[in-house]
């Protein structure tokens, strides 16, 4: 009889820990130095090692994110240019604009429906009077070049400061 209520003990235990570790927060990280695991900062609090940097890329031929050399999805190799270009989500179509404020500068305007699709963004300006940020994208398998608002994108699936800024006055 002991032995059944151990082991329905030990079971529930296991049962606790398997849940527990399923959802452990996945913004902790391993230190590469030490092996501190459960970080949650930018540096390891034991031996004060930053935090790995994401490596990942985006393809520039089908817009899948990768972390080898090599595309898994076309075979397309990582760029090795000195400038990377920066790839954002697009959570909804693209109303393309001439511009922030009232400037024009592209004629080819409308709406283009790339919801998730990756869109490579050229560029990023502030628009003062609205207080909203712009990005330039080229919509892909096109020639359209335009302006949209940044809000129309997963903002986690790349970083805004590697897009150079356009200053608008």
């Amino acid at each position: 009889m002991m032995a059944k209520r151990w082991t329905a003990i030990i079971a529930v235990l296991l049962l606790v820990a398997v849940a527990f570790a399923a959802t452990a927060d996945s913004s902790t990280w391993k230190c590469p130095s030490c092996g501190r695991t459960g970080n949650t900062g930018n540096f390891c609090p034991n031996c004060g090692t930053s935090k790995p940097q994401d490596s990942s890329w985006i393809c520039q031929k089908c817009g899948t994110k990768n972390y080898s050399n090599f595309c898994t999805y076309c075979g397309a190799s990582r760029s090795s240019g000195s400038q990377r270009s920066v790839y954002g989500l697009a959570t909804q179509k693209l109303a393309i604009n001439s511009g922030p404020g009232t400037k024009r500068y592209f004629e080819e305007l409308g709406t283009y429906d790339v919801k998730g699709e990756y869109v490579e963004i050229l560029a990023r300006a502030h628009d003062p009077n609205n207080d909203i940020w712009w990005v330039k994208v080229q919509i892909p398998g096109k020639t359209v070049t335009g302006w949209t608002g940044l809000k129309r994108f997963d903002q986690s699936t790349f970083n805004i400061n590697d897009v150079p800024i356009e200053v608008w006055y």
